[in-house]
């Protein structure tokens, strides 16, 4: 077997532990290395072979990324208005405020520059097609997403996408050129992006057949792999049934469609006198397989994980035609090989794990397994019971969950899907592609109301408590028992020590992350954009302190909060304290408050929360856990102050070091402050008020407070430029070191002990690779 694929692959993956991007110069160090291997002996050459292979394979990688990766944007002209030109390369996806497109550039500011550009319109925007050559005022912002630990790393997806930068067009209804109007499409050609166009036209004929039906985006899902519209309480149930693989178009569609097509290929061709003498049935069966596989492959854009697809099944149909008895294992090889060689970068992609996981299990457990008269049924459970098996150490890594009901969900949802509904799918995308009327439209609401049955069962179960088993990986080590259980788990039947597999296993349920100690407490303040959200924890509770932004249908609560405290094994939250009512501060209270049990809502203004109890934060409140200190210091009793001015804040101390909170305070509440605590405001770590903007962080109350550090929660290149530049000289001027997260990430305190001397650790620069482009 060509097991130099696998030093290959080693070689690809040693560049995404790089910090930063090695140079092209490093190319030349393979020329020595050549000329030592020429020199060993016989019986080291092959050593030197594979670890020549190995450098080879990152050379390899380090050329591809340098491609993508050739043009950056220059920081002096991100937020300024830039004219572009270029083309629209993929279906736009409609939202209620906003439409988001890709765009691959021809100019920008007038120069040729040729790259992807991930753009949104808002407010009202006009018609966009595939192809559509367009002249737009944008401006433009380098890749840039909150990094946190458990969180979505939006840098490196979008380097997966080639995306170079993101921004947003200008409404320039008023600003013309000699030529017109700015923003304005320059030409229409049905002929550029053809496949695009397709799968656009494709989209907007299945909206149009199913515009009553609550499914649809799962419909659309299935035919064309366009995830963009499948709504957050869609992906809830799919997450905690184990059934999300049933909307990616991976192996398990591309092999279900060739396997359909092969099989009535075969039949038919069997009932010719004449074909199966020029060419053996099952052999016409699986060209036109790969035919259609491809086909299908094309209605879904060729995304990453349908090309992984395609190309294992060229590979499996080539051990057929090639009417060879080669192994399983060759192709699967063979496969990761061509994958790595199309799209290194795709070694970084949740999907490339699972999919080449689930097969090489399948593979292991076939290859070993006693060759014995089955049920298709039997076989369907053993398959599903592999991949389970194989793929749970994984699924907790990406996902932080495991269903515990995805055996029973599958039952119906296996078979449902992917025997009738997705070929009624494809079939009704088919008559509306060839032939005009309702006749597909009516095959696509057949397959809707079908999959209702089955979204029903998954509702159903998805309903149960406890569904799900939250449980992340905290480390590498726990990974790597996990995995080598798994394989002894799944190994023949008779190995001697099979069993102890499940030994192996217990890591992934039961170890617990560390703690604080008694009297000590650890303070994480989390990247989350324009906002805020701290998380204190001391050794036996939690309090939440605000829960940064929500726009439109994307808040921090979902995407960094939730990540972070399952991330850290916390389950329930003892408080969750709003500072006040601004979007930004209580944008994630929603889905907190469904998502975690949640003892005690303090807030300044309590009645948003209703009908749940929430209390009002005052003065004077205090409480103790674990040996640290909680004192509420305002707002009054009785206060008259409202907005920004009412937020409650907090200070945390275990009696040498401590916190303060302050929300969005402004100077006439830094005053009181002042004036009623003095001296007894003085901490270690401040959380800047008002993000840093003007109309906060007085001399007086930097004076009073003489933080060591100071920390400031904003958004990258924020529309309000926070924090504003004499802020940031009045620190500077107390020799406070300055904190601020879009550099940093999420930044965690640990108050151990009550010398003078803080452990703090910024996020980003522990996680520091390549594609985390300097800030």
């Amino acid at each position: 077997m060509p097991y130099w694929i696998l030093t290959f692959f080693l070689g690809i993956s040693a560049l995404f532990f790089c910090r930063r991007l090695p140079s092209l110069y490093c190319l030349l160090t393979i020329i020595p290395f050549v000329a030592l291997s020429l020199l060993v002996p016989i019986k080291f050459k092959k050593v030197f072979l594979y670890i020549l292979i190995a450098i080879l394979g990152f050379f390899w990688a380090v050329v591809y990324a340098h491609i993508i990766m050739s043009w950056s944007l220059s920081p002096a002209l991100e937020n300024k208005s830039i004219l572009i030109t270029g083309h629209v390369t993929a279906p736009p996806l409609k939202k209620k405020h906003y439409l988001s497109f890709d765009l691959k550039t021809i100019t920008i500011n007038q120069q040729k520059q040729i790259t992807k550009l991930k753009l949104s319109w808002y407010g009202k925007y006009p018609e966009i097609n595939v192809g559509d050559k367009w002249q737009l005022l944008v401006r433009l912002k380098r890749p840039h997403g909150a990094l946190n630990p458990g969180g979505f790393d939006s840098e490196k997806h979008l380097l997966m996408h080639h995306i170079r930068a993101t921004g947003y067009v200008i409404d320039a209804k008023t600003q013309y050129d000699q030529e017109g109007q700015l923003n304005q499409i320059l030409e229409s050609s049905p002929y550029r992006y053809p496949l695009a166009r397709l799968r656009q036209f494709l989209i907007d004929k299945m909206e149009r057949a199913l515009v009553f039906e609550p499914l649809t985006p799962v419909i659309i899902a299935f035919v064309t792999g366009a995830e963009d519209k499948i709504t957050d309480r869609q992906w809830q149930v799919m997450r905690a049934t184990g059934t999300s693989y049933l909307v990616a178009i991976s192996g398990l569609h591309v092999g279900l469609v060739a396997s359909l097509v092969l099989i009535l290929v075969q039949f038919l061709w069997k009932l010719s006198s004449c074909l199966p003498l020029l060419l053996p049935a099952r052999e016409a069966g699986v060209i036109a397989g790969l035919v259609v596989g491809f086909g299908y492959g094309a209605i879904s854009g060729f995304s990453v994980p349908t090309q992984r697809a395609l190309v294992m099944l060229v590979m499996f149909s080539m051990m057929v035609l090639s009417r060879r008895n080669s192994l399983s294992w060759n192709a699967w090889l063979w496969s990761l090989f061509l994958v790595l060689i199309i799209n290194p970068l795709a070694v970084a992609t949740i999907g490339f794990w699972l999919s080449f996981a689930a097969v090489a299990a399948i593979i292991y457990v076939s290859s070993n397994s006693v060759t014995l008269k089955k049920t298709h049924l039997a076989n369907f459970w053993r398959m599903q019971l592999t991949v389970t098996i194989a793929l749970l150490p994984l699924t907790l890594l990406f996902f932080q969950q495991f269903s515990l009901v995805t055996m029973v969900a599958n039952l119906i949802a296996m078979p449902g899907v992917c025997l009738v509904i997705v070929p009624l799918s494809l079939l009704g995308a088919l008559f509306c592609l060839v032939i005009p009327g309702y006749f597909g439209g009516w095959i696509l609401w057949i397959g809707a109301k079908l999959l209702s049955i089955v979204w029903w069962w998954l509702t159903l179960l998805e309903s149960f408590p406890h569904c799900s088993w939250y449980q992340p990986i905290y480390n590498g080590w726990i990974l790597m028992a996990g995995s080598f259980g798994a394989l002894l788990l799944l190994s023949p039947r008779g190995f001697p020590v099979r069993f102890l597999g499940l030994v192996w296993l217990l890591p992934l349920f039961f170890w617990k992350p560390p703690t604080p100690e008694t009297n000590k407490f650890w303070l994480t303040v989390l990247d989350v954009g324009q906002g805020l959200a701290v998380v204190v924890q001391t050794k036996n509770h939690v309090l939440l302190y605000d829960t940064g932004f929500k726009l439109f249908d994307h808040d921090s609560g979902g995407s960094v909060i939730v990540p972070y405290l399952r991330q850290q094994g916390i389950k329930a939250l003892d408080t969750m304290l709003v500072s006040h009512g601004d979007m930004d501060h209580r944008g994630g209270a929603e889905t907190i408050l469904k998502t975690f049990q949640v003892a005690n809502i303090l807030s300044s203004v309590p009645e948003i929360f209703k009908p749940r109890l929430a209390y009002s934060c005052v003065a004077n409140q205090y409480w103790r856990w674990d040996g640290v200190d909680f004192y509420m210091l305002s707002p009054a009793n009785n206060y008259s102050f409202s907005g920004n001015n009412s937020s409650c804040v907090l200070k945390v101390t275990n009696g040498k070091n401590s916190v303060l909170l302050p929300g969005d305070i402004e100077h006439i509440s830094e005053k009181e402050l002042i004036k009623k605590y003095g001296e007894n405001l003085k901490s270690t770590v401040l959380i800047a008020p008002h993000h840093g903007s003007a109309t906060s962080s007085s001399r007086d109350l930097i004076n009073t407070i003489a933080p060591k550090y100071v920390i400031f929660s904003t958004g990258y290149k924020n529309r309000f430029r926070f924090p504003h530049k004499k802020i940031i000289e009045r620190y500077r001027e107390n020799n406070t070191i300055l904190l601020n997260t879009p550099q940093t990430g999420a930044i965690t305190f640990k108050f151990e002990d009550k010398s003078d001397i803080l452990t703090y650790s910024l996020y980003r620069k522990i996680k520091q690779r390549f594609w985390h482009e300097l800030k």
